[in-house]
């Protein structure tokens, strides 16, 4: 097959991806002054050493990239606040927190905070608070806040070496692969708990909603609003849970199955991936084949890529090998926008495989590009400790075999590559916080009925376990994040609604999704899902300047999609 030179997409987070060739895992005056500690220690321990620094605000803390963020980064400014590594026991020393601070346009007498966090678990939020305020109706008037979770960003970080094998393809779970991806998974752990023992215990959601509320007294706020995504929604669980009193408006966009353990969160995964891929990418590209040229019908694109995979595992793709692929896929499938990077991909190793050299340049070239600040990996690790300290996990590392044999034939992309988790090996007791919302004002949750990462499923279980939630339901939609950046205004005009104005909806909702990329309708796939819009009187949202950036815009999904190193076992977004 024949294709015209393309402009190549720039994807910052996919260069890591072909370095591992086996398994991927998974200007203001002072603040007010801060409140007495209230319940942020859990045995009243005495942080009034924490509760009284003061706040140095200033642009030239913020790190590099939230400079060059448009016109919200003139008007951000970053400190760094010291916390405890634990909030029990301060004697046991303290990190720093980098958060960042973004005014806004017409600053409101007496503005609201709204605290953010892109999921992960183990992305930074200081980057993710500019871009909040460039992309929505936030950045008008109220203050939008990031606080990098403990252990990424620029936050006191943690770093561990990842899990090496040479097993590329994980789908050949033979007896001596699996041995071998056991034990490499079990050194990386144990050479991080040597390393790092003194500060991984302390990398809990528990921690980090604690941090959050240290950051939300010194600012001087009494009630904080909150926009979440992905992992960022286990988060605004935690914190509703254990300050339900600070509560404001919290907004929680992709959710995770927050009200069980997060075994059971990422257990949704496969089927979500797979549902994504196989019931609307590849319809998708088979629509779109008079430009992409991977087939005209769902068959011929789904034998393209077994094709391309095929040629992988006998060595004829160079560094794309069939996990590298699983998993370059499984992550161009967050975004409705990133379709036509995969299949530009795809089309690439497709021509690869039939010798043409010059395209698995192109293929390796389209991945390439974007700013990754950090060498390291501090949000793997932070991730790693995140998912493992908080909930129990089997600690049978067979049951993660037995999982990936039993799910891995139905939901191939990434079904297989449960084969390991590093929390089988992990020595720390997980904290289990019960969530409970029934204390704190009623949580808006959003969902994307064919979200590949947080699947409908464990959004709609949090749901009914948490009556003080409405569901805001996007019907065929699959986007992971149905708000910032979304092109859908019923869902825009309801979540900015009740962030800004307070407008709440006064029962579970659905708004119809929009077509994909190039299309003209939306074709039905995934739950079926039925109820009113959103209340015909909730006001359309102004869109603020900033939105008409496609640099901004651009800046937004690659920030998202480099925060899912976790793909294959790893973080939600």
């Amino acid at each position: 097959m024949n294709r015209r030179p393309v402009r190549l997409a720039s994807l910052g987070a996919a260069s890591a991806l072909l370095a591992t060739s086996g398994a991927v895992y998974a200007g203001a005056t002072a603040d007010a002054a801060a409140p007495a500690a209230g319940g942020l220690s859990p045995n009243g321990a005495n942080l009034t050493k924490y509760t009284s620094q003061q706040l140095d605000w200033s642009a030239a803390t913020c790190p590099k990239e939230v400079r060059t963020l448009g016109k919200a980064a003139a008007r951000s400014q970053c400190t760094k606040v010291v916390a405890p590594k634990d909030y029990s026991d301060p004697s046991k020393g303290d990190i720093s927190l980098m958060v960042t601070r973004t005014t806004g346009e017409q600053p409101a007498k007496n503005p609201r905070y709204v605290f953010t966090n892109p999921g992960g678990p183990g992305g930074p939020a200081a980057r993710f608070s500019v871009l909040v305020s460039a992309l929505s109706p936030l950045g008008k008037n109220e203050t939008v806040i990031g606080v990098d979770p403990r252990g990424t960003g620029e936050s006191t970080p943690v770093s561990c070496k990842p899990a090496r094998s040479n097993v590329t393809d994980n789908r050949k779970l033979t007896d001596a692969n699996v041995r071998e991806l056991q034990a490499a998974t079990k050194k990386m752990v144990d050479d991080c708990v040597a390393a790092h023992g003194d500060y991984l215990p302390y990398i809990t959601t528990d921690n980090t909603a604690r941090d959050q509320d240290l950051v939300r007294q010194l600012v001087g706020a009494k009630t904080i609003d909150y926009y979440g995504v992905s992992a960022g929604t286990w988060l605004g669980a935690h914190y509703a849970t254990l300050f339900p009193q600070q509560v404001g408006r919290f907004v929680l966009d992709s959710n995770t199955a927050f009200t069980d353990s997060f075994q059971t969160s990422f257990g949704y995964q496969p089927m979500g991936f797979q549902r994504r891929f196989g019931g609307q990418f590849v319809p998708w590209a088979a629509r779109h084949d008079s430009t992409y040229r991977l087939g005209s019908t769902p068959k011929d694109v789904q034998a393209t890529f077994d094709k391309v995979r095929t040629a992988a595992g006998e060595g004829k793709l160079g560094v794309f090998t069939p996990n590298v692929i699983d998993n370059v896929m499984a992550q161009e499938m967050y975004s409705d926008k990133s379709f036509a990077t995969a299949a530009k991909f795809l089309g690439f190793l497709d021509e690869a495989a039939d010798g043409d050299r010059a395209a698995l340049y192109q293929a390796f070239m389209l991945l390439q590009g974007g700013s990754d600040s950090y060498t390291d990996n501090r949000e793997s690790t932070t991730f790693m400790a995140t998912t493992c300290n908080d909930t129990d996990w089997s600690k049978d590392p067979n049951s993660y075999v037995a999982a990936a044999r039993s799910t891995g034939p139905k939901f191939p992309l990434t079904g297989y590559h449960q084969v390991v988790n590093p929390c089988a090996y992990w020595p720390y007791k997980a904290t289990n916080t019960k969530i409970d919302l029934s204390k704190a004002p009623k949580l808006m949750m959003v969902n994307t009925t064919v979200d590949p990462a947080t699947p409908y499923e464990g959004a709609v279980k949090a749901h009914e376990a948490s009556p003080n939630t409405v569901l805001l339901s996007v019907s065929d939609q699959g986007a992971h994040g149905a708000v910032l950046g979304s092109k859908n205004t019923c869902v825009t005009d309801a979540a900015y609604g009740f962030l800004t104005d307070g407008i709440a909806l006064k029962q579970d909702s659905v708004c119809p999704g929009i077509p994909l990329p190039g299309d003209d309708k939306v074709y039905p796939v995934g739950p079926k899902v039925s109820g009113p819009r959103p209340d015909a009187t909730q006001p359309p949202t102004k869109k603020p300047e900033e939105k008409k950036s496609p640099d901004l815009a651009d800046a937004l999904i690659k920030l998202l999609e480099k925060f899912v190193g976790d793909i294959l076992g790893g973080p939600h977004k």
